[in-house]
């Protein structure tokens, strides 16, 4: 590893020390404004805790345009089962594996640590030569882009962005999805539960998940819709009840376990144990190859009378949750005609659980087209109606258009090109950027995406590619310092 990107790693050390799960990144923004205090440089927060730091032209760039270096504060905090990390107080623990920098039973945080880490050693670095710069850094990215579509536009001066929250290094991206989240409720009819009925406790786990965006076009399992298939498949064997169910950890996450409580006759019981177990041994054969890892348990609950509920979903209730989960859309639903290896429009069946004797469900959509998304939505929330169920689809975030007249886009190829005698990739993104929101409330700014390569974000498997982070960092000092050249 070469020196600059040993500072670069000891940076993203560093902020790793201090917890900052999504809504809980004040004490980060705290660390960030004494950074720029010990430098004497100036900043400024806005209401929503989001930060600029302004730093001032290296001599002889004093006149060229202020450029805007841009990633979030805020991470996705997932663990692996039986980890006893705290996320609120443990800081993330880091190792490389070769080329590789991971960490231990938890998300790394490079979505988007590094590209703070780049950022500041961009600043410190005394051989860097730059126009004026705007650090800005945002809250609340992963929890559905809260913290931008806040921010004060009067943050920002400069009319030149870098996003620095792609994850595929030799990849610019210059357009993404736009997005919206549907919340649906769905009351259930609970009825008494007799001692004629046996518990089971149905598990589904240990699939990879990932991102809903950037890796819903991977085939990779959903564990709330095999939930549906599995309890579908038990109720073809007998009738049963749900007692329990919960799955899923973000709206933008890609449910890796889901979990259920369901009670059958008790001469029912084999048969339904046997139709699930068989049915979950077809389903992890069909995702051998993206989720190895999937595992399907079936386990008697013990009959301890003070933990035996009282009162179950109905049959007929039970039924109808689980065609609506099953009905629901998940997963890639139209693709890009300009760019047709790329999705253009998907839906993530996120979030399933039952509070109170009520279904809560969280589904999210993205599309880069945005009459594809109205269409999306419509789909889920015509799917809940027929289901009895209640959905509220949010405003959400706005897609970001491609400039394909970009002069951000041009010189960033151009170096590119010279430096690694090879041509980047343009890309849209399937996901939601910080861009799509900036360009909205800071109309006329140029905007490019870029950064290192990152594998799995937002699950344990996540892990940053170093040799990629030394690129990055080329391509950026470069960058900055072709202004001068005009």
């Amino acid at each position: 590893m070469d020196r600059e990107t040993r500072a670069i790693i000891d940076y993203f050390e560093r902020i790793n020390r201090i917890p900052r799960c999504s809504t809980h990144e004040a004490r980060l923004g705290q660390w960030l404004q004494q950074w720029a205090a010990d430098r004497s440089l100036p900043y400024q927060a806005d209401s929503a805790g989001n930060l600029v730091i302004q730093v001032p032209a290296s001599s002889g760039y004093e006149h060229f345009p202020c450029i805007v270096i841009q990633g979030h504060m805020d991470m996705v905090c997932e663990k692996n089962a039986g980890s006893d990390h705290d996320f609120a107080t443990d800081p993330i623990l880091m190792y490389e594996d070769g080329d590789w920098l991971m960490a231990r039973e938890t998300t790394l945080g490079a979505d988007n640590g590094i590209a703070i880490a780049l950022a500041l050693a961009l600043v410190d670095n005394p051989k860097v030569r730059h126009p004026a710069l705007e650090l800005f850094f945002t809250v609340n990215e992963e929890t559905g882009l809260t913290g931008v579509m806040q921010m004060d536009p009067a943050l920002l001066s400069g009319k030149i962005l870098i996003n620095l929250d792609s994850e595929d290094e030799g990849v610019f991206v210059v357009g993404c999805s736009g997005g919206r989240n549907t919340a649906i409720q769905r009351p259930l009819a609970m009825q008494p539960l007799d001692d004629a009925y046996d518990l089971l406790h149905v598990t589904v786990r240990g699939m990879r998940g990932g991102h809903s965006g950037v890796d819903i076009a991977k085939g990779r399992a959903n564990a709330n819709r095999v939930m549906a298939r599995l309890l579908n498949s038990g109720g073809e064997k007998g009738p049963l009840r749900l007692v329990r169910l919960k799955g899923g950890t973000g709206r933008n996450v890609i449910p890796r376990a889901c979990e259920a409580v369901i009670a059958c006759r008790g001469e029912d019981t084999d048969r339904i144990t046997k139709n699930i177990v068989e049915t979950g041994e077809v389903i992890r054969s069909a995702y051998m190859n993206t989720d190895p890892g999937l595992c399907v348990q079936v386990d008697p609950m013990a009959p301890v009378e003070s933990e035996r509920p009282e009162k179950a979903v109905s049959q007929n209730d039970t039924q109808n949750l689980v065609d609506l989960l099953a009905a629901l859309p998940s997963g890639p639903v139209g693709m890009n005609p300009n760019f047709p290896q790329l999705v253009q429009t998907s839906a993530n069946l996120a979030m399933v659980e039952i509070r109170d004797g009520v279904l809560a469900v969280t589904s999210s959509q993205r599309s880069s087209d945005p009459d594809c998304l109205d269409a999306v939505c419509l789909t889920v929330e015509s799917v809940c109606r027929l289901a009895g169920a209640t959905a509220e689809t949010n405003k959400g975030y706005p897609s970001w258009p491609m400039d394909g007249q970009s002069a951000l886009l041009k010189r960033c190829q151009r170096i590119y090109r010279e430096l690694f005698g090879s041509d980047a990739t343009i890309q849209i993104m399937h996901a939601g950027l910080e861009c799509g929101v900036i360009g909205d409330r800071c109309p006329g700014m140029d905007m490019i995406s870029l950064g290192p390569t990152l594998e799995n974000p937002h699950s344990p498997s996540e892990r940053l590619h170093l040799p990629s982070v030394g690129k990055v960092w080329r391509l950026l000092v470069a960058l900055l310092g072709s202004y001068a050249e005009g």
